[in-house]
């Protein structure tokens, strides 16, 4: 399956709210749709309203199958995401590319994103198809909305030899589905060598309000906006890996040019990358602002050692309770150092547990004669022998209680050996 490089999922962990890895997340890269008219429908979209897509799909739009939201009662969740989005040129035609990412391991409703992703390796789901709302689109013959408005051509026929089409000038790109038969000739899943290697990006520059010539394919393409107003823009003539050359050394600018252009991209590199860490870490914190980052911190630490405290407090009682258990038998540094390594709950169930044995050792109070005559054989107060053998068989409760301790320490030793734990025993010396 394919994986994110180290630039992608910087880029796709600024939009994940819970930072992905790289085993975790899926990437491929698509064709969504171009510039050319679309078989059958007459339709077409501009260079323009390709370039405001562009910018969305940057952003983020939705990765469904099938245009589920178009269908009615069907539950429409995304599978994934577009992360980053670029313009080329495929021969004549200006083509809109858009990187997507899934996360492995996920279900939604009754599908699997791992078989999915499966599909798309093994190349038996490969067509795309794009969702988007239209603003703007005029009849190419006349310039007039095609719909709603006093245009008399009819898309699809031809007009002294002119084919009329309804150019989409404006409007939003809502999602890229997986589907099994796309509209646009080309749109679908593509590998990475088309996109990155064979082709050339296409890279946009403003106009300039005083120009007076335009670059040779003289193609201008304009946006409007309620604030931004009319501009225009042109198709950058530069090489791909100009920056890069730049960078190495030519003979167009200064050292001090080269240089600082070396740093500017080495100082981005670490920011995105900055970037990518603070996210990670405010979801670690669950704050949602680098600002609360120093206050959380803050009382985590608090808490922390809050939590040391304890546990230093809880492991003397369990050593304390082991002492009283076993004697001198117990070793208690070296429960000390067992239990340096567990978490508190279970020092406390250990330090229970002693506890009991303790008080079984210990006689825990209660009744030491037997039957229903308490009276005691003569001498057994003071712990004289008895005058008979009868009562020769016969122990004072002192005798009871320091048989019983002994009976309860062996045990207890014998139940470390057998666990495995004679370490905590001293040595017999």
């Amino acid at each position: 399956m394919a994986k994110p490089t180290t630039e992608q999922l910087t880029r796709i962990n600024q939009l994940a709210r819970v930072p992905l890895t790289e085993d975790e997340t899926y990437v491929f890269p698509a064709k969504l749709v171009g510039d050319q008219i679309i078989p059958r429908r007459f339709y077409r979209l501009t260079p323009n309203f390709l370039r405001k897509m562009a910018v969305q799909a940057r952003e983020g739009v939705s990765l469904l199958l099938d245009h589920s939201w178009a269908n009615l009662g069907i539950m429409t969740i995304p599978l994934g995401r577009t992360f980053d989005s670029r313009l080329q040129m495929d021969g004549d035609e200006l083509a809109l590319y858009a990187d997507h990412y899934m996360k492995l391991g996920q279900e939604v409703g009754d599908i699997k994103i791992d078989q999915i992703a499966d599909g798309i390796d093994a190349g038996t789901i490969f067509d795309t198809s794009i969702g988007f709302t239209v603003s703007s689109q005029t009849c190419s013959i006349c310039g007039q909305e095609y719909f709603g408005g006093s245009c008399p051509h009819i898309r699809g026929r031809e007009y002294d030899t002119k084919l009329c089409t309804v150019d989409i000038n404006d409007g939003d790109l809502m999602e890229n589905s997986l589907v099994f038969d796309g509209a646009y000739p080309g749109a679908g899943v593509v590998g990475m060598s088309n996109t990155l290697e064979t082709q050339s990006t296409v890279k946009w520059e403003a106009l300039s309000e005083d120009a007076k010539s335009l670059p040779s394919d003289g193609r201008v393409f304009y946006s409007f906006s309620g604030k931004s107003g009319l501009d225009g823009f042109v198709i950058k003539q530069e090489k791909n890996n100009e920056p890069e050359t730049q960078a190495k050394g030519d003979d167009t600018v200064t050292d001090e040019q080269k240089a600082a252009l070396a740093a500017a991209q080495t100082q981005a590199t670490a920011l995105a990358a900055a970037n990518g860490v603070l996210g990670q870490v405010r979801a670690a914190l669950g704050v949602e602002n680098d600002t609360d980052i120093p206050a959380k911190l803050t009382a985590l630490s608090a808490q922390a050692a809050d939590g040391a405290a304890y546990k230093v407090k809880v492991t003397e009682q369990a050593c304390g309770a082991g002492v009283r258990a076993l004697g001198e038998a117990f070793n208690v540094e070296a429960m000390k150092t067992v239990l340096s390594n567990l978490p508190v709950t279970e020092i406390e169930k250990i330090g229970a547990s002693y506890e009991a044995q303790a008080q079984a050792a210990l006689g825990g109070g209660g009744r030491h004669t037997e039957g229903d005559n308490p009276d005691l054989p003569a001498g057994a107060a003071n712990g004289t022998s008895p005058a008979n053998v009868q009562a020769a068989a016969q122990k004072t409760p002192e005798q009871l209680q320091a048989a019983e301790k002994e009976a309860a320490k062996t045990a207890a030793i014998a139940a470390l050996k057998n666990t495995g734990r004679g370490n905590l025993l001293k040595e017999d010396k």
